[in-house]
């Protein structure tokens, strides 16, 4: 369990007042004062450069490091003890990444091996929740800390280009560079794997997009309506679409010498490599020849 004095000490910091922080903590404000005086003896330091607006010295910023450290594996820690009479293993995703990853994990494994809660979050907060335990793993198409997390490549998947069946693309199959420059673009945000794979490949390519007009979308049913109002186009995972491109609701645009693709890896807490579900999760992988 984490020293009673840390948890006072971050809370203090978050709070930036004595009284709130005994509110918080359910103790007494003499209580709060009290613990810091206690590091400050215990360690022999001094926690701030001025006591009341709580800057840190650099003594008290290494503490504070160490304290969010010891939460993050306390957290870590109660949440793995919580779960291991569950057989349920919780799966994290980012959003324009749990379509294609099912359609290309979950559902080529026999569910009746292991039970899944599948989860969609923003990057940060997946790799957030990863670090606590209250993730078993997560299927991400992003970079991701190698000093944090083990992880396996799971499989590459193509980005295709898509525009609306109605709109300008209506009798185009085919578009040239200069028609994709000049096109209404809708993109992801910077931090997903998606955007990065075709910047980069623009780049490589050459590319260089002439119509200032972006939208920006994170989940497919918006890229599809964004795509239906602009009239543009947005490059997206081939299998995150393959029903809008049966219903014909979305037009797959072809690009000449242009294929970019993105790695979709499964990674998990390295403090966790030796859980029983994790373990059972990478040998189904395996059996289902991923």
């Amino acid at each position: 369990m984490m020293d009673s004095k840390l948890v006072t000490f971050i809370t203090l910091l978050e709070e930036k007042n004595y009284t709130n922080t005994a509110k918080k903590l359910f103790i007494t404000q003499p209580a709060v004062t009290h613990h810091i005086k206690a590091i400050e003896k215990e360690y022999d330091i001094t926690l701030f450069t001025n006591p009341k607006t709580f800057d840190l010295t650099r003594s008290g910023q290494i503490l504070l490091e160490y304290a969010k450290a010891s939460r993050l594996q306390d957290d870590l820690l109660q949440n793995t003890l919580k779960k291991q009479s569950s057989f349920i293993s919780n799966i994290g995703f980012t959003p324009l990444a749990i379509k294609t990853a099912k359609k290309n994990v979950i559902d080529n494994i026999e569910k009746g091996k292991m039970i899944f809660n599948l989860f969609s979050y923003p990057y940060k907060e997946l790799t957030k929740l990863l670090s606590s335990g209250e993730l078993d793993f997560a299927i991400i198409d992003n970079s991701f800390d190698s000093t944090m997390y083990q992880s396996q490549l799971l499989f590459s998947e193509r980005i295709i280009l898509v525009g609306s069946p109605n709109g300008q693309y209506k009798n185009i199959n085919k578009l040239t560079r200069d028609q994709l420059a000049m096109a209404t673009m809708i993109l992801p945000d910077e931090v997903s794997g998606l955007y990065n794979s075709v910047k980069a490949t623009m780049k490589i390519k050459n590319i260089k997009m002439k119509n200032s007009l972006s939208l920006t979308s994170n989940s497919i049913d918006l890229t599809e309506s964004l795509i239906e109002l602009s009239d543009g186009v947005a490059f997206v995972y081939e299998n995150s679409v393959t029903e809008q491109l049966e219903k014909g609701t979305l037009k797959k645009l072809e690009l000449s010498n242009f294929a970019p693709t993105q790695n979709f890896y499964l990674i998990y807490n390295k403090f966790l490599s030796s859980d029983e579900k994790i373990s059972k999760f990478i040998d189904l992988l395996k059996e289902s020849g991923i």
